[in-house]
């Protein structure tokens, strides 16, 4: 597997469960749990918080890092076990008297904290292995002057069919090339393939730190416009029924969906033409010709990819002094295209699957190859 891939996995482990609190938490639970044995409401209110966040991990790009990270049959991913559907049973039972509470929610804390550790200590393992390659590897990509981008396939058709594959492949392969010319004058390279991986596939590419950058702005925006008209699907519902049968609010909602519909594409668009008129300000040599055609196609490729539920991932750029004004923002754009791009996924999985097929009509056919 990819350093760099691994790298992000372990990014995201330790961004989830130690950065953010919850293996300090667990361990603060477990301390007190004795302390509140004969306080029920405590007792709840500790299974209730360690829930949330379990609810949260299921529901993330957390379990998939884990399983990437911890291929060994000997130390599993905490999360391979439903602890959440335990601990929420634990919790839904009215009948359970308050002692058995105490010790089954002292059981289930000490079980996760230990699978938890046994994860930790074998993740830092794999961390200490792979930080001297990952070194080497950021000299090489500021020799380079090179972004290194995760383009991750998830939709069922796409990564089960050999022919839906391929075309999808030949649309990136045509796309990004013209997406470079909008940006850059000079004649983008060769895009050169690092490494395919499995599970989903995931084709990890190297582009010029610029156009990779940039494209992963693209990405996030399309991912919070698509996010925005999937909540907007999750709350519509509710929202039409409180209408009463009023008609004239009823039939102004499916010109409303339209547009909200079509706002996607005409964000990515928007987002495309900003960054070449910007783009030409420094770079006078830019090609101008057929620019909106350009655009449209880049378009195509950036929604038909979103509305599809794959990722994309701004896995590492070149950390050299020429680039420092470049990157001084670059950690904040990694990860908020990471949680915009969850955040759309997760909203996709909760639509019906006649809403889904609606988005596919609308933006993710691809179109095949002009002759």
């Amino acid at each position: 597997m990819n350093i760099e891939i691994l790298h992000d996995h372990i990014s995201t482990f330790t961004r989830e469960v130690v950065d953010s609190g919850f293996k300090r938490d667990l361990d603060d639970y477990s301390s007190s749990l004795p302390s509140s044995q004969t306080n029920i409401v405590a007792l709840r209110e500790i299974a209730g918080k360690i829930l949330s966040v379990l609810d949260h991990f299921y529901n993330s790009d957390l379990p998939d890092s884990l399983i990437a990270l911890l291929p060994k049959k000997d130390i599993r991913p905490f999360l391979e076990v439903a602890h959440n559907i335990t601990l929420r049973d634990l919790i839904e039972n009215t009948e359970i008297q308050q002692q058995d509470f105490f010790n089954q929610l002292t059981q289930f804390i000490n079980k996760l904290k230990q699978q938890l550790q046994q994860n930790i200590n074998e993740i830092t393992n794999i961390n200490k292995f792979i930080t001297p390659y990952l070194s080497a590897d950021i000299t090489t990509r500021a020799e380079q002057g090179v972004a290194m981008i995760s383009i991750v396939f998830r939709e069922q058709k796409t990564i089960s069919s050999f022919s839906e594959f391929t075309k999808t492949l030949k649309e990136w392969n045509r796309t990004l090339p013209i997406y470079h010319q909008l940006l850059k004058s000079e004649p983008p390279g060769d895009i050169e393939i690092v490494e395919v991986q499995n599970g989903s596939i995931d084709f990890i590419v190297n582009l010029d730190v610029n156009i990779g950058i940039d494209l992963a702005e693209l990405f996030k925006i399309g991912f919070k416009v698509f996010a925005a008209y999937l909540a907007y699907k999750q709350l519509i519902k509710p929202i039409t029924d409180s209408y009463h049968g009023n008609r004239k609010l009823i039939d102004q909602e499916p010109e409303r969906e339209k547009e909200l519909l079509a706002n996607i594409g005409v964000a990515i668009k928007g987002e495309i033409m900003a960054q070449h008129k910007k783009a030409k300000k420094t770079d006078k040599k830019i090609d101008k010709i057929a620019v909106a055609t350009k655009a449209e196609e880049v378009t195509k490729l950036v929604t038909s990819h979103i509305v599809k539920g794959n990722d994309i991932k701004l896995l590492a750029i070149p950390e050299t002094q020429e680039q420092k004004d470049v990157q001084e923002g670059v950690p904040d754009i990694k990860e908020a295209l990471r949680e915009q791009s969850m955040l759309a996924r997760q909203r996709l999985r909760l639509i019906p699957a006649e809403e889904q097929q609606k988005l596919l009509k609308a933006y993710g056919q691809n179109d095949e190859e002009p002759e």
